[in-house]
């Protein structure tokens, strides 16, 4: 029997709020989202993908604008020789008030409500599914289908969590999984790619989310495509994101200048690129007191998006000659490494002293700490 041709994808949470962003970085962020959903499409497209999966999440909340729900109307329907399957997940669940049942959807598409299977006409190939919701979720979403046919390829699309215990997520055992026969579960919940796995002769993957929308999703982010057929699953990675974000510690240990600092960063930054968000950790104990401002270290092109700053510089022993100046410089010094030996090391006390002494040294040599 041939394989079939898929794409799956999951936890797009188009019209997420990012309210941690300004009103503008918002709006761009949410854009960004809907051009990764865009992509992914096109991607489908491209590799010829027969079925598409989107595996909960959809959307993030209640929150969806009408241009939202349009835009992926045209999308779906952009590509009407490809069946979509949606199963809602914890974000999106397929409720009495859900989005899914008030859209006018396009016919290619079915979102799955309880517990049910589709037939693909013309191809040996049963899709199953179950939307968060419309179920309980302390019921693992892999069971309760019935007898499955052997004589066809047998997928199932659904939002939870393998290994979980929380019953609001839908947790999954890989017992479940192995007891469950089908050839593939096209998962969503986690939001980042583990590899394909398989347990007792069936495939799964959580192919992450599209796009990452803060630091605690790093990397690049995509979605899966490949060939399912009995027992096998030949999937692999692409990515799909618009905007990353990193993580980036760079040791200003005996750096002896502000120059030579950025010359350290920025080359610690190259492989980031223009389209990254940066959390940069500086580390070490440089020999001197100066300032890094984020905004010197990004702004796109060869320079990150934005960055981050977090500063765990310590200054470096040579304070013990600013101390010894009769200048006003030599007095706070004296007065502030005091304080600092009252401490406890690593206290948030401790902390916030540590960060005075560095920009009050800064300022008194003159230089901007505006903003800092």
């Amino acid at each position: 029997m041939e394989g079939i041709k898929i794409f799956h994808m999951a936890d797009a949470h188009l019209d997420a709020p990012f309210s941690a962003l300004s009103p503008r970085e918002a709006d761009g962020a949410r854009l960004s989202l809907r051009s990764a959903f865009s992509g992914a499409v096109q991607a489908a497209k491209n590799r010829g993908a027969q079925l598409f999966f989107i595996a909960g999440d959809l959307f993030d909340g209640e929150n969806v604008t009408p241009d939202t729900k349009e835009f992926l109307c045209d999308k779906i329907a952009s590509f009407p020789e490809c069946a979509f399957f949606i199963s809602p997940g914890n974000h999106d669940p397929y409720g009495e008030s859900s989005h899914y049942r008030r859209m006018k959807l396009p016919a290619n598409v079915h979102v799955f409500g309880a517990k049910e299977r589709c037939d693909i006409r013309g191809l040996p190939v049963s899709v199953y599914g179950c939307g968060m919701g419309a179920y309980d979720p302390a019921e693992s979403p892999v069971l309760g289908y019935g007898k499955l046919d052997g004589e066809r390829i047998n997928i199932l699309v659904c939002h939870g969590d393998v290994g979980g215990t929380d019953p609001a997520y839908a947790p999954i055992s890989r017992a479940d999984i192995a007891a469950s026969g089908f050839d593939y579960i096209a998962l969503g919940h986690i939001h980042s790619f583990g590899g394909v796995k398989a347990e007792g002769g069936v495939h799964y993957a959580y192919p992450g989310c599209i796009e990452g929308r803060g630091y605690d999703e790093t990397g690049d982010k995509g979605a899966l495509t490949g060939t399912v057929a009995k027992g096998e699953a030949e999937l692999s990675f692409i990515p799909l994101s618009r905007r990353k974000y990193a993580d980036c510690t760079v040791s200003l240990d005996g750096a002896a200048t502000r120059e030579e600092a950025l010359e350290r960063i920025r080359e610690a930054l190259k492989p980031c690129g223009g389209d990254t968000r940066v959390r940069l950790a500086l580390t070490g104990s440089p020999e001197d007191a100066f300032v890094i401002k984020p905004e010197t270290l990004s702004g796109g092109g060869s320079l990150p998006a934005a960055v981050q700053l977090v500063d765990r510089t310590v200054p470096a022993p040579r304070f013990t000659e600013i101390e010894k100046e009769n200048t006003l410089r030599g007095m706070f010094c004296r007065r502030m490494t005091a304080r600092l030996q009252s401490l406890e090391e690593g206290s948030e006390e401790y902390a916030i002293c540590l960060k005075a002494l560095k920009l009050g040294l800064a300022a008194l040599d003159g230089r901007d700490i505006t903003g800092v």
